[in-house]
């Protein structure tokens, strides 16, 4: 077998080099988008902040970020209660696709939850409680097949709930405090360790929830009825018979 020339060889390592080096370019760049768009006042951080083109967010440890240590990839945001007015910006986010937890809790970000965070394919762990997003919950997150906790209480979320039951491993689902209305789908409860739709507009007869759950996660909906809550729900009207007219047919 030939030798590889050494230049050969060298000229692959640079070329590998250069294709690393870009797709970590492409995601600080997406962060410093992103953080852009959730915080557009640009409000005078400390020495320690990074979230700049100039730093890496391992090595330089930007506030918030949590990494991989083996492979220096982003495997955690969290920027709770850091005042942030702007909105979320899946799409710039989602270029960082290891990203396993997102927490934005307690903050001012408006504006809907993307659908385009169903492009965060690692997410296992989304909390966006306590802030003043709008509009329906996507139905998109039901591609999230690695979610484990979802938190979207204390918004001003309106609409129906999405069907999420294609997420088998979903224990938390926190959705309390908004003007979610409709009924609530049916949920694997006996895999939930957490649950709580109180304070919406929600109706309809609760689905069995296996005494998972008590009232606490259901009060706050006028029109939701059955167990666990007091108010059962009215009997279905009797079905009416239809009497078949017959008629004389003439000979």
């Amino acid at each position: 077998m030939d030798r590889v020339p050494n230049f050969v060889v060298v000229f692959m390592f640079f070329l590998i080099f250069a294709i690393t080096h870009a797709e970590k370019e492409e995601v600080k760049q997406a962060l410093v988008t992103f953080m852009g768009k959730l915080s557009p006042q640009n409000v005078q951080r400390d020495a320690n902040w990074g979230w700049n083109v100039t730093s890496d967010p391992c090595i330089d440890k930007w506030r918030g970020v949590g990494c991989d240590n083996g492979l220096q990839t982003v495997k955690k945001i969290a920027l709770d209660g850091y005042n942030f007015t702007g909105v979320l910006d899946a799409g710039s986010l989602c270029v960082t696709t290891s990203l396993a937890v997102l927490s934005l809790s307690d903050n001012n970000i408006s504006g809907e939850i993307p659908t385009q965070i169903a492009n965060c394919n690692d997410l296992g762990h989304l909390y966006l409680g306590g802030n003043h997003f709008s509009g329906n919950l996507p139905a998109s997150l039901s591609q999230l097949r690695n979610l484990k906790r979802l938190d979207v209480s204390n918004n001003d979320l309106f609409g129906e709930l999405p069907d999420l039951r294609t997420i088998s491993g979903l224990l938390s689902f926190l959705a309390q405090n908004n003007q979610l209305s409709g009924e609530i789908p049916k949920f694997d409860f006996s895999e939930l360790m957490q649950f709580n739709v109180s304070y919406n507009n929600l109706s309809g007869p609760i689905p069995d929830v296996n005494g998972h759950f008590g009232a606490s996660s259901f009060m706050g909906n006028p029109g939701l009825c059955g167990e666990p809550l007091p108010n059962p729900c009215p009997m279905p009207p009797p079905a009416k018979i239809s009497r078949g007219l017959s008629y004389l047919v003439p000979n």
